[in-house]
Formats: C-alpha cells, sequence, structure tokens
C-alpha cells in the first residue's frame, strides 16, 4: 500500500513529507515573524536576570525604536524558519507514516512523539545556526542599521564556523523531551476528551487541547531553554548543557532556570494557535492546488481517518 490519506485525499505516499514541507515552511516563517517581539523579550529576559521582560523591551524600545528594538533578526529568523520548518514538517511527516507502518499495533500511540524527534533532530541542522545569529541580534549585537549577515561573517571570523552550532546539543536535549512530552500529553488528552464527548473533537476543542500541552512542555522545558540561551550567546564557559545547567543552579539560584518563562509561554501559547492554523490552512492550499478541491468523499472506502496534525502532526 503506497496511498498515504492526508487532509482528506488519498496522495502518493512519497509526497507526503514534501507537501508537509511545503506547508510548513510558510507556516513556520509567518508564525516566527509575526512572534518575533515575543521571543526577543525571552532571549533578553534570559540573558539579563537584572531586570522584568518588561523593563528590558522598554529600554530596547527606547534606544533603538520599536523594530529595531523588538523585531531585530526578524527577517533573518523568518527565512532561517521557513527552512527549519520545512525540514521539520517534512521529515515528521514522512516519519510519522513510516513509522505507522513497522511499528506493532501496542506501539502506534508513540508514533507521532518519535517523529517529532526525528523532525527536531534534522531541522537542528538549519535551526541551531539561525538561532544563534537571531539571539546574538535580540540582545544588541547587531548595530542598528546593520546586516545579520554581517554580523554572521564577524561571528565565524572572530570565533569560528563551530560558533554558529554553539547550543546544538542544547537544543536538541531541549526539543526531543519537549516533543515528546508535547505529543504525548496532546495525544492521551484528545483520545480522553473525545471519549467524553463521544465525537470527533471540533477545531476550538483540538486547538485548545494543543495549547494546553503546549504551555506544559514550555514550563517543563525552559531551563534547557535557558542554559540554550546562554550557550548561544557564548556566556558561558562550558558548552555542556549539565554543566551550565549545575552551574546556574548554583551560582544564580534554581529560580533563574526559569527565566523568561512568561514570554515563552505567551509565545508557546501563540505559536500553537497560529502556527496550527496557518500549517492546516497551507497544506489544504497546496493539496488543493495539485488535486482540486478536497471533502471527506476522497477518505470514501479507505476506513481510515486522517490523523490530526498539531506542530505538524
Amino acid at each position: 500500500d503506497k496511498v498515504a490519506h492526508m487532509g482528506g485525499y488519498n496522495i502518493p505516499s512519497e509526497m507526503r513529507g514534501l507537501y508537509a514541507a511545503a506547508a510548513g515552511g510558510f507556516a513556520g516563517s509567518s508564525v516566527s515573524f509575526l512572534l518575533h517581539p515575543l521571543d526577543t523579550l525571552k532571549t533578553m529576559s534570559q540573558a539579563d536576570k537584572s531586570q522584568s521582560f518588561v523593563q528590558l523591551g522598554v529600554k530596547a524600545v527606547r534606544k533603538n525604536g520599536v523594530y529595531h528594538g523588538l523585531y531585530a533578526g526578524a527577517r533573518t529568523a523568518a527565512l532561517g524558519s521557513f527552512f527549519s520548518s520545512a525540514l521539520y514538517f517534512g521529515t515528521y511527516e514522512a516519519s510519522k507514516e513510516r513509522l505507522g507502518r513497522v511499528l506493532p499495533p501496542q506501539w502506534q500511540g508513540v508514533c507521532p512523539s518519535l517523529a517529532a524527534v526525528c523532525g527536531n533532530a534534522v531541522s537542528s541542522l538549519i535551526f541551531v545556526p539561525k538561532e544563534v545569529l537571531k539571539q546574538r541580534c535580540q540582545v544588541g549585537e547587531l548595530a542598528v542599521g546593520d546586516k545579520a549577515l554581517r554580523l554572521m561573517t564577524k561571528i565565524v571570523r572572530t570565533e569560528g564556523v563551530g560558533a554558529m552550532y554553539n547550543g546544538y546539543f542544547a537544543t536538541l536535549i531541549r526539543n526531543a523531551p519537549g516533543s515528546m512530552i508535547k505529543f504525548g500529553i496532546f495525544e492521551q488528552m484528545k483520545q480522553a476528551v473525545q471519549k467524553t464527548l463521544d465525537r470527533p473533537l471540533k477545531p476550538e476543542e483540538l486547538l485548545a487541547t494543543g495549547l494546553t500541552a503546549g504551555c506544559i512542555s514550555a514550563i517543563v522545558t525552559t531551563p534547557l531553554d535557558v542554559v540554550k540561551t546562554r550557550i548561544m550567546l557564548g556566556r558561558s564557559a562550558s558548552s555542556s548543557p549539565f554543566h551550565v545547567m549545575y552551574t546556574i543552579a548554583t551560582e544564580e539560584g534554581v529560580r533563574v532556570l526559569w527565566s523568561g518563562l512568561v514570554p515563552r509561554l505567551l509565545w508557546s501559547a501563540t505559536f500553537f494557535a497560529i502556527g496550527i492554523s496557518s500549517y492546516e490552512i497551507a497544506l489544504n492550499r497546496v493539496l488543493e492546488f495539485n488535486y482540486g478541491p478536497g471533502s471527506a468523499a476522497h477518505l470514501a472506502g479507505t476506513g481510515k481517518q486522517e490523523p490530526t496534525r498539531v506542530g505538524g502532526g
């Protein structure tokens, strides 16, 4: 069986990842640019614990204006997000399809979590350099009116190519458990609510379920995000995530590991709300462009229901 079921269509299974990549790239870049100010506030808060994220944001706006203060590195981040999101969604959908074929029935429930880990591992090859450059811009290393490419050249020249991959391991150990927690909670909540209501969930109910799972994941993984930020900004003597976490906890206090929690929660919640919508709309447009207007009739006779896609799934 080489037919995949996606968005109400029967499509060639080898095209599932390609369509997901196209839709994911659009959704990722759109959400990245739109939510960049929240991400900037989060990064500032994690880099400078002496002030609240609100104070840091006001200070940045007064010094450099709204765009250069809160949107520094936004275009670079959006471009990088297009490619990293395309890799993530494409790998996620392709991995989920293949895992679903080879894993036994009792392991089908972990397919989304395992596929999310695969997607993160591949997309981080682009995500990490983009994140390093973006966060350097966000904390003021990019001069007003200067280009992000020039800053990247400076980083490579003075710190080496490896500096663009600072925090790669920290990113993986943040994203892997985060994805597994997020997708695990989401699937369990979705099944429980469906069983209670005895019907498929409406879009707004799926959205609320995904938002809840995303927020829980953000709270649990914020310490790893703080560690990643410190390493990427070159503000840690060690590149070992566990050593950096131990140093922060012992020298600055455990509470510092949750720096930037509020803007990160806001970012995570909004990312789910806009990200899901953008991905679904973009995916439907891609499928309609290739196959014409779709409906449930495309699945007639298959006996299968299209799995819900949240954050790539």
